[in-house]
């Protein structure tokens, strides 16, 4: 028998017996002892309770986040944190936002599970604003990026902040050159951007920009820009535009031209580390004997890359060669570096932050690692729930195209083995078994005789996902997209045929879960969203209108809008659609005698909720709906100026009649303008001529260019514009004319409006923003187009990623790739990349074959253009643009 084991000694005496216990003792503080004491001499028998009562309430939710408010030690907050205390992370987040938490503990919360993205971002601002001390006092600081800027002047720290919230996703460079202040501190911070290949390409075009426009070739105007630096409080674009307007020296006076161009600016470093896989791909498709690099200062230029610039990972064995015959170290670490082996990265599985993924991303994107390996690497539930910093990077996109092209090719279009493997995925799951893609298929395939789930694979895993349409809405409206649901997973990588299939096993509840899980994804899964649209299944369509923000960066909500669904529209003008998706649903509402119309519904809704304007807002100006438009007029008044006023009047006059006119003009409720114009046309033999007339006169483009060359910043510039009344159109020509004549400050801002005509947009290509993997909306010539003036500088979107998509989309050809799309070194680095990838699209393999021809011919075994080629790539031709395309940097005519 086992020895009995005493329990042990609880009550008083037992708690009297551990206070004169000497070991005891010395461990308790004099304040506790005296607590205890004092509540064990109570005669009335209340010990427990008076103990009780002053324990802390470890259960109570608000309690950490008042203690982590008030905080500000560091060793405070790791006891606080490592003490059980309620997580409610809701309340939490509630009270960073009203008093915020110190960065140490933004950090940890920021690494909660429980957390949702719109949480996680709160704490993370914190942790990222801590270089950048307001007042020069550490404390919590949740103020986005740009807000900062716009409100605070830099100090030292500008460098070092700018590099974490860049490298982070939540800081455009840009704002760098258009809002930080000072300029001193601003380009620092652009500089240590250009050394970390942060800066981006819409950055650094807006600084060739501005450089060109105000500085040129000038010499006194660069001198003024160093004098300026150090004493300007403004931003960088104000420093160079002052600089430029120096008043030239004697020196700079007009005279013969100088024999010898001003030399460029050196390139940078972002743009010299795809020299070597450049050069790399050229000799690979050259002849084999054609020169190598011998000047030292090439090579040494050529060194500026790192072990992820290599290509295939590897220095390049010509390269080591030439190097160490000139005793020139092979990188600027003194290595020279060798591809990982399969098991090297299978051994570093990608943590959930980017930096701890670099060795897989850089593998994949070289081609050592191929994309089908990563089905056999990964563990299959990261992909149910993406981590957030994956998005951005290749492989994670190349992970989801490798399993899609597996499930077409393994499961066919039946719906049972469909099932089959969510089922698996998702009792995997339960256990925790972390297992792989392929271990699942190969799971399910060999239980393929069993019976199938009706409803999917059972619960959602491992949170539990929304119960109703309503609750999906709350999750989506907060940026919760942590919930898992393998059938969501499997519907967005598959056809149309096996959605259809699928779709209806799932039971009524499918196609809103579907809706709700698509939204999570950057780049929209078209196939499941066509068959939801054509399926018209209301809670899943409710599901989609009302959260369509997550649709807007695919430009997918105007698939929303084609759908012509009131309940649709109305859900899509009261979440606050983009001005071209609202003035489409409110100019095709007409009022009806038989069923109440949009704009009726609008109106009751108005009245019903006495909100200060009604959803789609002074858009129903423009509309064919008198009662709202009456209705506005009504409560607005003078409130609009006076073109919103006579829009109104005229769309009164035109679908109410002259006696509504009449009554409202009459009625004291316009201005005095917008009163006697009413009342001059209603005199006229043609109101609406008369009315249309001053409109067109009020909206003259003169008093548009006055105001937009008063605009103080980008924000203002764009509301200028978005400020005219609903549906009226912007005289472009006189625009870009006046901007010819005198440039208008925030001109790209204002260029790239959605509303823009394309053809404006064509004009100025150089100034929209880059293209994503699925192109800029508009024609297919507008993304090549703007493909000109540089790829590879999108923050949330790998470039091997972008150009994929392009070319898989037929919006770049690989002619295109060679002719016309810059820079000509990222374009080789990338072509480079695909030689050895095994997903890359067949136009990739087109480019090469066209380079090589171009290489034979234009270079051959040249020794004077090889050279040429490496000192355009390294910086070393002072009349090389790097914004070129490929035929530029290989065509030797006219070099000398």
């Amino acid at each position: 028998m086992r020895p009995r084991q005493d329990r042990p000694a609880i009550g008083p005496d037992a708690v009297r017996t551990l206070l004169d216990d000497p070991a005891a003792a010395a461990r308790l503080s004099r304040t506790v002892v005296t607590t205890v004491t004092e509540a064990l001499s109570d005669t009335g028998g209340d010990a427990r309770r008076r103990l009780r009562g002053q324990c802390e309430p470890y259960e109570d939710p608000a309690r950490l986040p008042a203690l982590l408010a008030a905080a500000r030690g560091t060793s405070t907050l790791r006891d606080l944190l490592a003490e059980p205390y309620a997580h409610d992370l809701d309340a939490l987040a509630a009270a960073h936002a009203a008093t915020p938490f110190m960065p140490k503990a933004c950090e940890e919360l920021a690494r909660h599970e429980a957390a949702d993205d719109a949480q996680r971002l709160a704490f993370r601002l914190s942790v990222l604003n801590e270089p950048w001390r307001a007042g020069g006092r550490r404390a919590g600081n949740s103020t986005p990026p740009a807000r900062r800027l716009a409100e605070e002047a830099l100090d030292d720290s500008a460098a070092r902040w700018a590099e974490g919230m860049v490298g982070a996703g939540l800081l455009d460079p840009v704002e760098l050159v258009r809002t930080a202040r000072p300029a001193v501190h601003a380009v620092a911070a652009l500089d240590r951007l250009a050394e970390r290949n942060l800066l981006g390409e819409t950055a650094a075009t807006e600084l060739r920009a501005l450089a060109a426009v105000h500085l040129g070739e000038r010499p006194h105007a660069w001198a003024a820009l160093d004098t300026l630096l150090a004493e300007l409080r403004g931003t960088v674009a104000e420093l160079i535009a002052e600089a430029g307007a120096a008043p030239a020296e004697e020196a700079d006076a007009p005279g013969p031209p100088a024999e010898v161009p001003p030399p460029r600016a050196p390139l940078n470093r972002v743009d010299r580390v795809h020299a070597l896989a450049a050069l790399d791909l050229l000799y690979s498709l050259g002849p084999a004997d054609a020169p190598r690099p011998a000047s030292p200062d090439v090579l040494r230029a050529l060194t500026v890359y790192g072990w992820s610039d290599a290509p295939g990972l590897t220095t390049p064995d010509w390269f080591a060669d030439a190097c160490a015959a000139e005793g020139i170290p092979a990188s600027e670490d003194g290595f020279v570096y060798a591809a990982p082996s399969l098991a090297e990265i299978r051994a570093e599985l990608p943590e959930t932050y980017g930096s701890g993924a670099q060795l897989t991303e850089h593998a994949y994107l070289q081609g050592v690692l191929p994309a089908d390996e990563l089905l056999t690497l990964l563990p299959a539930h990261r992909l149910l729930a993406l981590p957030h910093d994956w998005r951005r990077l290749a492989f994670a996109e190349a992970w989801r195209s490798a399993l899609a092209r597996r499930l077409r090719a393994e499961l066919g279009t039946g719906p049972d083995a469909w099932l089959r493997l969510a089922a698996t995925v998702t009792a995997s799951e339960a256990a925790a078994e972390g297992l792989t893609w392929a271990e699942l298929l190969g799971r399910a395939q060999s239980r393929s005789g069993g019976a199938v789930p009706e409803r999917g694979g059972g619960p959602l895993v491992p949170k539990p996902g929304p119960g109703t349409p309503d609750e999906a809405i709350k999750l989506l409206e907060r940026g919760n997209h942590l919930w898992t649901w393998p059938e969501g997973t499997l519907l967005c990588l598959a056809d149309a045929e096996v959605v259809d299939a699928v779709l209806p096993r799932l039971g009524p509840d499918g196609p809103w879960l579907l809706a709700a899980y698509l939204l999570r994804y950057d780049r929209t899964p078209h196939r499941a969203l066509d068959r939801l649209l054509a399926g018209r299944d209301r809670d899943a369509l409710r599901v989609l209108a009302e959260q369509a923000r997550w649709m807007r960066r695919s430009g997918s909500v105007e698939r929303l809008v084609d759908l012509d669904d009131p309940d649709v529209d109305l859900a899509l003008l009261r979440q606050g659609s983009p001005r071209r998706t609202a003035h489409r649903i409110v100019t095709r509402s007409r009022p009806g005698t038989e069923k109440t119309s949009l704009g009726g519904r609008v109106l009751a809704d108005w009245r019903a909720h006495g909100s200060a304007r009604p959803a789609g807002g002074l858009m129903w100006l423009c509309s064919a709906e008198p009662d709202l438009v009456e209705e506005l007029l009504v409560r607005e008044g003078t409130r609009l100026d006076l073109a919103h006023q006579l829009l109104g009047c005229l769309r009164l006059f035109e679908h109410g009649g002259a006696d509504r006119l009449a009554r409202v003009a009459g009625a004291d409720l316009l201005g005095r303008a917008a009163t006697t114009v009413c009342a001059k046309a209603l005199a006229a033999a043609a109101p609406a001529t008369v009315l249309r007339a001053r409109l067109d006169r009020e909206l003259a483009p003169g008093k548009l260019v006055a105001k937009l060359r008063r605009a103080r910043h980008a924000a203002q510039a764009r509301e200028t514009v978005g400020s005219l009344p609903p549906g009226e159109a912007v005289d472009w020509a006189a625009l870009e004319a006046a901007h010819a004549e005198d440039p208008f400050p925030y001109w790209s801002d204002v260029v790239r409006l959605d509303d823009v005509p394309e053809e404006v947009r064509l004009r100025h290509a150089a100034l929209l923003h880059e293209p994503g993997p699925d192109g800029l909306s508009g024609s297919v010539r507008l993304t090549r187009e703007r493909a000109r003036h540089g790829l590879g500088g999108l923050f949330h979107c790998a470039p091997a990623t972008q150009l994929d998509g392009l070319l898989a989309a037929g919006l770049l050809s690989g002619a295109d790739l060679l002719r016309s799309a810059a820079p000509a070194a990222r374009i080789l680095a990338y072509l480079s990349g695909t030689a050895r990838r095994t997903d890359a699209p067949p136009e990739a393999a087109a480019a090469r074959t066209g380079l090589a021809e171009l290489v034979r011919s234009r270079l051959g075994t040249d020794g004077a253009a090889w050279a040429r080629v490496a000192e355009r790539l390294t910086g070393h031709a002072p009349e090389w643009e790097p914004i070129s395309p490929v035929t530029a940097l290989l065509d030797t005519a006219g070099a000398g």
